[in-house]
Order: structure tokens, then C-alpha cells, then sequence
């Protein structure tokens, strides 16, 4: 339930604050990332948003308002159904972008995002410590049943991404 109301506020600051982008760009994101697996790009623009946007308040939600703030954009992908914290054999995955296969059959690319946060004030080697943490949690997530069944045909990107504070500092793929 908490879950859920974070996720509707942070939805509606979204579209009060008018941060949507253009739809020819918004497509363009979307489609680059279910067709051609440019997934730098589109986590970068997320990326540059949250810092971009985030008010002192939302700053000081941390881990919680990043995660709700990526679930809230992938949201607006076509392409996906995105699944926070879906229960896989392995535990949970924090971002499953589950590809809608049954509306676009020959879609390409699929992802599970594991995000990290370390805090503004952690040390620098707090933020490597949670890239592997995240590299072995996505492996072991990509491995399951429930994840190869739900990719169909797709190529599954297992992508990282820490943010100290409201920087994204990793964003890679596994």
C-alpha cells in the first residue's frame, strides 16, 4: 500500500511540475530501447530528470524516491509493463520491464534494473560495494523461471544502476 501511494504521488509531481518530454522523443526513447537495446540513452534521460526535478523534500526520501521515480517513468513505456520488486525464485527484482510480447510480438529487448543508492555523505567505495552487490543480484534474478518464461524471445539486458544522492554514478550492463 505504501508502495503504491509513493508511487501515485510521485507520479502526479511528475505531471504537476510538467516534466514530460516531448511525444516524437518519448517514442523515440521507447522504441530505441524495445527495438535496438539503447539503453544508455534512456537511462540517462531518467537519470538527468531526477536530478534535475527533485526538491530538497524528495532529496531526503533517498533510495525510496529514486526507485519511485524510475518505476514512474518506465511507467510511460509502451512497450512494458514495468513490475517493481516482482517475486522471483531469487528473491526480488527491482525493475522488470516485461516486455508486452502479445501487442508488439517482434519486440527484441527485455530488462531487470537493479538499482542501488548510497548516500550523499557514504564514501566513495560504498558506491562499488553496491555495483557488485547489484551485478549478483541481477544474475542470480535473470536466472529464474519466472524471469526466462516472461522474456519470450527477447535478449534480457541485466542493467545496474547506483546513484549517490541524486547522481547517477554507475549504469552499466551485465
Amino acid at each position: 500500500v505504501v508502495r503504491e501511494q509513493l508511487y501515485t504521488y510521485l507520479l502526479n509531481t511528475y505531471n504537476e511540475a510538467d516534466l514530460n518530454f516531448s511525444n516524437y522523443e518519448r517514442s523515440e526513447l521507447s522504441s530505441a530501447l524495445a527495438y535496438r537495446g539503447e539503453w544508455q540513452v534512456y537511462f540517462a534521460y531518467i537519470a538527468d530528470c531526477l536530478k534535475r526535478y527533485a526538491s530538497q523534500r524528495d532529496k531526503q526520501k533517498g533510495e525510496s524516491f529514486v526507485h519511485g521515480f524510475t518505476l514512474a517513468m518506465t511507467a510511460q513505456n509502451r512497450f512494458y509493463r514495468p513490475i517493481s520488486e516482482q517475486d522471483t525464485q531469487a528473491g526480488y527484482v527491482d525493475i522488470f520491464l516485461c516486455p508486452l510480447l502479445d501487442i508488439f510480438p517482434d519486440m527484441v529487448h527485455s530488462y531487470i534494473i537493479e538499482l542501488k543508492y548510497a548516500k550523499y555523505k557514504d564514501p566513495e567505495s560504498r558506491v562499488e560495494e553496491l555495483r557488485l552487490e547489484a551485478i549478483e543480484q541481477a544474475n542470480r534474478y535473470a536466472d529464474t523461471d519466472t524471469v526466462k518464461r516472461a522474456v519470450g524471445t527477447t535478449r534480457l539486458h541485466k542493467i545496474v544502476v547506483v546513484y549517490k544522492g541524486m547522481e547517477m554514478r554507475v549504469c552499466e550492463e551485465v
